[in-house]
């Protein structure tokens, strides 16, 4: 398969712009309930915003007097969120340098779906590895039958992406999570979103 990382790492550089200013508002006008019932049922402050982008979520979360950490592996979306004061490094979310138990929740929202279906239990684990024993997480994924590259939201440019149903996502979630609530969110394309709590370890 062509690397995947570097493909989409190079897509979301060369349009970092673009997708900021076109998804800038989404958290407000989609998301607002949820991100408010993840923050009720965080047991601390400390977030990781995995596959953060430019930085649009944590900036609300440190508003809202937490701590967010943010992870992406495009150079430029971490430049963005630096530029707004948050706390950000290049990572790969396939391999989360973090101690266990060092974050009161994770929120991945349409992050994971760049990852080959193969991979998505692994990276749950990871993700609760690194969660504390009341640890919240939120994961939002593109809902469909798909995986492998095609043009998204940038003609003349493929992407890796995943699309997911609901049945095989609350199957997959099950080995580390259990869903406490669930949403969807229709854009043109339809997203599922699910907030968790780590099964107890």
């Amino acid at each position: 398969m062509k690397d995947y990382k570097k493909i989409n790492q190079v897509v979301y550089d060369r349009f970092a712009e673009d997708f900021e200013q076109s998804t800038k508002d989404y958290l407000q006008e989609h998301l607002l309930n949820d991100a408010e019932l993840f923050i009720k049922n965080l047991s601390g402050k400390r977030i990781l915003d995995i596959g953060s982008g430019p930085g649009r979520d944590s900036l609300y979360f440190k508003q809202q007097d937490l701590q967010p950490v943010c992870i992406d592996l495009s150079p430029e979306m971490i430049r963005r969120c630096k530029e707004k004061g948050l706390d950000a490094y290049v990572m790969d979310i396939e391999q989360l340098n973090f101690k266990e138990s060092s974050f009161d929740g994770a929120w991945a929202y349409t992050s994971l779906l760049h990852l080959p279906k193969t991979k998505l239990p692994g990276i749950l684990k990871e993700i609760s590895r690194i969660l504390t024993d009341e640890g919240m997480f939120y994961l939002g994924m593109k809902e469909g039958s798909f995986e492998g590259f095609k043009e998204g939201r940038y003609p003349g440019y493929e992407y890796f992406f995943t699309k997911f149903t609901g049945k095989e996502l609350k199957e997959i979630l099950s080995s580390e999570f259990e869903v406490i609530h669930f949403s969807k969110v229709i854009t043109g394309a339809a997203y599922l979103n699910y907030l968790c709590k780590v099964k107890k370890k």
